[in-house]
């Protein structure tokens, strides 16, 4: 696995527009050609779901997925739906007064990490049809822990700002390794500035050589 740097719409926060998981993708429905031909050529992303979520264009920050689940929110519009459904994963609309379930949720084909915030009968159901181990916390006194953490293929990037006791965690919950990070010169909240396929890693234009260097170790030592 590489890392390199992208950009879309000339800023670093490719992960604030985009969701990648496995070898599929969900993009702002505006996206230009060419960071969309970036992930086909560099992360080999197979499917690309062209949409907004229930209108917003941050799609990342709405939807949380693995290799074979979407969980989105019931302010998702038909015609989005209907992008989401073309890539082949089952989906769950989840009726909550939450609607940001990529900022509320940490997600792997193997548990999920709930944020604190996130009523318990309502995690009980999502992980039930994911088929996973869940738990709850707020990681670095943040409860939108989905922006501090960004899992892939048997490893997890996650932020800095975490403590060696969020790390672990994340780490038993989520069945993967966990490496701290940051990217875009500094970004804690990684997830807007990196996105991560089986076969590389995208980080935001801004990133520096030191923090490139820090991931390509990462991938390395996986």
């Amino acid at each position: 696995m590489e890392v390199a740097r992208a950009s879309i719409w000339k800023t670093p926060f490719i992960g604030a527009y985009s969701k990648v998981f496995g070898v599929n993708a969900v993009v702002n429905k505006n996206a230009p050609q060419g960071f969309l031909r970036r992930l086909r050529d560099f992360l080999r992303v197979g499917l690309i779901a062209l949409t907004n979520i229930g209108g917003v264009h941050a799609v990342s920050s709405m939807i949380a997925a693995n290799s074979n689940f979407i969980i989105a929110p019931d302010t998702v519009e038909d015609e989005e739906l209907r992008e989401l459904e073309a890539l082949g994963k089952e989906i769950m609309r989840v009726e909550s007064r939450l609607k940001a379930w990529g900022n509320m949720m940490i997600l792997s084909d193997k548990g999920v990490l709930f944020s604190t915030r996130v009523p318990r009968n309502e995690a009980r159901a999502i992980a039930d049809f994911l088929g996973v181990d869940y738990d709850f916390a707020s990681l670095a006194n943040y409860v939108a822990i989905g922006a501090l953490a960004v899992p892939g293929e048997g490893l997890c990037f996650a932020s800095k700002l975490l403590s060696e006791q969020d790390r672990r965690l994340l780490e038993d919950v989520l069945k993967l390794r966990v490496y701290a990070v940051t990217v875009n010169d500094g970004l804690s909240f990684i997830r807007l500035g990196m996105l991560t396929s089986p076969y590389g890693v995208l980080v935001g234009e801004s990133t520096t050589g030191a923090e490139l260097m820090n991931i390509s170790l990462a991938l390395k030592n996986f």
